[in-house]
């Protein structure tokens, strides 16, 4: 298993917003870990030429259309983010907000309404989730399976172009500015029952893997599942399912750096220590994304 660490800054933060919700969606306090794949393959799709969807068999007579990261979740099993100050040029802080857009709302409208004299219907104020974070430093975490990323013809320089070829996390204007990157194969898997002492951890986790901790709050968002990236064509796609995670304590509704203290595991999960130049990385998992 190889670790990528990805760090940069958010130009003015990012839009995420509630895959449940339809015209006035809320927001996601943090990039959840398919959005993270999901900027990594923008990059991997620069680098290689991918297309943005692919057709995968889906069974008897019919077909699924998937999006290329359901591809490069073959790969990258895992990502994890944190709020940082390495590289931003002011004091961190993430606020969420909702701002009133224009919006094309003719998706959410009755048959009858799709006729040009109605079109004066077409459009609509709704509110549009975001989290300002102007100039607040971050850091990403990929679990990366190396069979995997060989299936994909990619080798350690691909993945290192294809994390510096981010440019956004989350929606269009979600622009980033990715500062380094940088691959290791120093990493060390300890499971529930190996870890004795209590943790230090930046990076949010799913709150079923630890049964203390301190120091953090729980939030919402998607459990990564492969049909976040299926398209089915005269089918409705189901409603994918949330579940909590930890991540550091804010203050008030006010987001930062910061760490938790995991004082105890639970069953299937892992903590996984990276080595880098620049230092230790620690992060929690679950035990399934690498098979274990």
């Amino acid at each position: 298993m190889l670790a990528l660490l990805v760090e940069g800054v958010f130009h003015w933060g990012f839009s995420v917003r509630l895959i449940t919700e339809s015209a006035g969606a809320q927001y996601y306090p943090y990039p959840p870990p398919s959005t993270l794949i999901g900027a990594l393959a923008y990059g991997v799709s620069s680098v290689k030429g991918l297309p943005e969807s692919i057709i995968s068999p889906a069974g008897k007579g019919s077909n699924t259309i998937l999006s290329t990261v359901a591809q490069i979740h073959r790969a990258v099993r895992w990502a994890t983010f944190a709020y940082s100050s390495n590289f931003s040029q002011r004091p961190v802080g993430a606020v969420g907000y909702s701002d009133f857009i224009r919006a094309f709302r003719l998706p959410y409208q009755r048959g009858q309404r799709h006729t040009w004299d109605q079109s004066d219907m077409w459009y609509g104020v709704n509110a549009h989730g975001r989290v300002y974070a102007c100039g607040a430093g971050f850091k990403a975490i990929y679990l990366v399976n190396e069979k995997g990323l060989e299936e994909l013809e990619l080798s350690e320089t691909d993945l290192l172009r294809a994390a510096y070829s981010i440019v956004r996390i989350g929606a269009r204007e979600s622009l980033v500015s990715v500062v380094s990157a940088e691959v290791t194969r120093d990493v060390e898997v300890q499971r529930s029952g190996e870890v004795k002492e209590p943790l230090e951890i930046e990076y949010y986790f799913p709150a079923r893997l630890a049964e203390e901790v301190e120091h953090a709050e729980l939030v919402h968002l998607p459990r990564l599942d492969p049909r976040l990236w299926e398209f089915r064509p005269n089918r409705p796609v189901a409603l994918h399912e949330h579940e909590e995670f930890y991540s550091p304590l804010g203050l008030g509704f006010v987001r930062k750096p910061g760490r938790m203290l995991v004082d105890r595991l639970a069953e299937g999960a892992i903590v996984v220590i990276a080595r880098l130049k620049g230092g230790v990385e620690r992060l929690v998992a679950p035990a399934e994304v690498l098979g274990l």
